[in-house]
């Protein structure tokens, strides 16, 4: 199993980025190789579930996510609805303010 860390600054609030990783209307613009973002089932405040349709050699699948929100502070994903390659998948994004 692969796992990946990374730490990066954005120019923006928590709540402003949150935003942004919620609209997956929108990631098919900007997220390499993902064709299609569909929501399946929607919570109070935002997705809960999402059916990505993904393209990016060698890759290409099918596969469902679901998501559990911690308000602007986290979210945390894994695979619900797996794909014919994709077997396992799980992350999260963990905000927190710095400074101004």
């Amino acid at each position: 199993m692969a796992r990946t860390t990374s730490d990066i600054v954005i120019g923006a609030t928590p709540a402003r980025i949150m935003d942004v990783i919620a609209d997956f209307d929108d990631y098919p613009s900007w997220a390499t190789g993902v064709k299609v973002a569909e929501v399946v089932s929607a919570g109070a405040d935002r997705p809960e579930q999402v059916h990505f349709e993904l393209e990016a050699a060698p890759i290409r699948d099918q596969y469902d996510l679901g998501y559990v929100w911690d308000g602007d502070r986290s979210v945390t994903w894994h695979l619900v609805e797996r794909g014919s390659m994709l077997t396992s998948m799980d992350g999260s994004y963990e905000l927190e303010p710095v400074g101004d």
